[in-house]
């Protein structure tokens, strides 16, 4: 199989800049990752606490996994749910090399951190 290689002059390519951002964040992250997990906890608990309180308030919730489940189990289901992924963080977090391991609590923070400023928006804002 051939492939095209070309000498840019000591210009990185977009793969060569793309990885070097990567290892960057994972650097960055591996430094913080105490406050990572600290902060997937939070982002959890404020995901369910809000989705509680926007259910009460008459707000639907926009998951319909998570819909079907509240609605047959009530709200622990969701927190059951989200307990579930970290679990499963967890595991897979066991397996990578240390180095890599901080993407793990980026990885459930960042979705659960955007759903509850959403949440908050459209309770509060």
């Amino acid at each position: 199989m051939a492939s095209e290689t070309r000498d840019r002059g000591g210009v990185p390519d977009d793969r060569q800049v793309s990885r070097g951002r990567f290892e960057r964040t994972l650097a960055v992250a591996g430094r913080h990752e105490h406050w990572l997990w600290a902060l997937v906890a939070c982002s959890l608990l404020a995901d369910v606490g809000l989705t509680n309180y926007g259910l009460r308030q008459g707000l639907t919730e926009g998951n319909p996994v998570v819909r079907a489940a509240v609605a047959d189990a009530g709200i622990g289901s969701l927190g059951l749910l989200k307990a579930g992924a970290v679990a499963l963080g967890l595991s897979l977090w066991l397996r990578l090399p240390r180095r890599e391991r901080a993407v793990v609590p980026l990885g459930l923070c960042l979705p659960w951190v955007g759903a509850a400023l959403v949440n908050a928006s459209l309770l509060f804002g």
